[in-house]
């Protein structure tokens, strides 16, 4: 990889980490304001809906159209093909949404969830062929177009939410600001696009075959993790209640906010890692590695000590019950990114049916894993199934798997990511032993964190750390 290539990605990555910035403070204080004027109740119900609207949105032709992004936009029948049929299927999952809605609303003994759901579907038939569109973005790297609308988007939410709180709408909040969001992303990526497909209510049946494959293992993939991530609020919902859900649902979003801020470099990474060879990409995985946990992991430990005092101040005392399930959670969403990235590099080497494969092995545990915790340590339990299953184990077994398959040296894999991970978890213990003044400890522990992690790292790598990010800095800016 060539440093003006590097340069290219480095500068994608932080246009789509930077419009994921913006998009994140705009949700989350539309959240600090909903969660004011709403109640932790109102959150737990419309984690309910969301457990039947992720899973439908697995089958959105966003993933469907991502094989425009592997295959590329020359062959115009298998682009046609692909745009048809993820409008088929967005249309039909609309249907399908609104048939689940009653039974869902049964299931957790809230009525609400019912007209909730119903109208929620109305993002499938609104967003039908707008991942045709977002997979010609990515393909052609025009990541500049994709973070401005990402910004757009997310901005149109943000009004529409708080808007609708202001005036009493309560949990329906929810709802109109997907509804706004999805027709804004839809206005958006047509016009950036620029593409004309071409409709067919049959799909050309050559071009779906010769894709057919790639297609069924993503959404296999997707499934399998719909089910590892979703379960665990299954569980809460079911078991525990709506407001037990509300504090869950709260403190998992925001631990794993790194970790969808990474999603959006893996925007990038999957059209990069598509045109290079077996070489190529173990290289550039391992550094994407290498990097995630040198930038990650600080971030993680300060959000760890600031959560006690951060979470109740901003969101209210109500929510303090929210700070242990964040903090416990925090250990999977860490975890989590390793997976993103070897999973993401696993389907460019054209095995997304053996991805699909090494998640389905981890289905059966993280379901037994969840109920054992719900039923010996409450909402809490849940969050320790989370942290030690589906991120602790979770992690080696998909390391050693996708090392095993790609044919990848796992130690030569894992030694750049131990050296930060094990020097923050020693930096991270040390200073949670040292007697901080109260008042001072949530200002005096995350700056301690820093400084000796930075020293640490630094010392330990003999300066090379410090070089090679300032290096990607000064390429990221030419």
């Amino acid at each position: 990889m060539t440093s003006v290539k590097a340069g290219k990605i480095a500068r994608s990555s932080l246009w789509l980490t930077g419009s994921f910035a913006v998009g994140k403070l705009s949700q989350l204080t539309a959240q600090v304001f909903l969660a004011r004027l709403l109640s932790p109740k109102d959150f737990g119900i419309w984690g309910m809906v969301l457990v039947v609207t992720t899973l439908a949105e697995l089958f959105k032709d966003t993933a469907i159209a991502s094989v425009l992004i592997y295959k590329g936009l020359e062959d115009r029948k298998l682009a046609n093909a692909v745009y048809s049929l993820g409008v088929n299927i967005s249309v039909c999952m609309f249907f399908v949404q609104v048939l689940v809605g009653f039974p869902l609303s049964q299931f957790f003994h809230e009525p609400v969830v019912f007209p909730l759901t119903v109208c929620e579907a109305l993002v499938f038939l609104i967003g039908a062929g707008t991942g045709s569109h977002a997979a010609v973005l990515q393909r052609n790297m025009n990541f500049r177009s994709c973070a401005m609308g990402d910004i757009l988007v997310k901005l149109a939410g943000f009004l529409s939410a708080v808007s609708c709180a202001l005036l009493g709408w309560g949990v329906w909040s929810f709802v109109v600001a997907d509804i706004t969001m999805t027709a804004v992303d839809a206005l958006v990526k047509r016009w950036f696009s620029g593409y004309r497909f071409t409709y067919h209510f049959i799909p050309d049946a050559e071009a779906v075959r010769e894709v057919r494959g790639y297609i069924t293992s993503l959404v296999g993939i997707n499934l399998a993790v719909y089910v590892n991530t979703n379960t665990d609020n299954l569980i809460v919902g079911r078991l525990l209640g709506a407001q037990a859900l509300g504090y869950y649902g709260l403190g998992y979003q925001l631990a794993m906010l790194p970790t969808f801020a990474l999603s959006q470099i893996n925007r990038v990474n999957f059209p990069v890692l598509s045109q290079k060879d077996n070489e190529g990409k173990r290289a550039y995985v391992g550094k994407m590695l290498e990097l995630y946990a040198l930038i990650y992991a600080p971030i993680y430990a300060v959000a760890f000590v600031t959560a006690p005092s951060l979470i109740p101040f901003v969101y209210g005392a109500e929510w303090t019950l929210t700070v242990p399930i964040f903090q416990i959670v925090l250990i999977f969403a860490y975890a989590r990114g390793f997976m993103s990235i070897l999973g993401t590099a696993l389907n460019t080497l054209d095995k997304p049916h053996i991805n699909a494969a090494i998640n389905w092995v981890l289905v059966p545990l993280s379901i037994f894993g969840f109920l054992v915790g719900a039923h010996l340590g409450g909402v809490n339990g849940v969050a320790y199934a989370t942290a030690f299953v589906m991120g602790i184990a979770a992690t080696v077994w998909f390391w050693v798997a996708i090392c095993y398959f790609a044919g990848w040296d796992i130690r030569a894999m894992l030694a750049p990511v131990l050296l930060p991970t094990i020097i923050i978890a020693l930096v991270l213990a040390i200073v949670l032993t040292i007697p901080f003044p109260v008042k001072l400890a949530p200002y005096l522990q995350p700056v301690t964190i820093i400084f000796a992690y930075l020293i640490a790292i630094s010392l330990v790598s003999g300066g090379q750390v410090p070089k090679m990010l300032i290096n990607l800095v000064r390429r990221t800016l030419k």
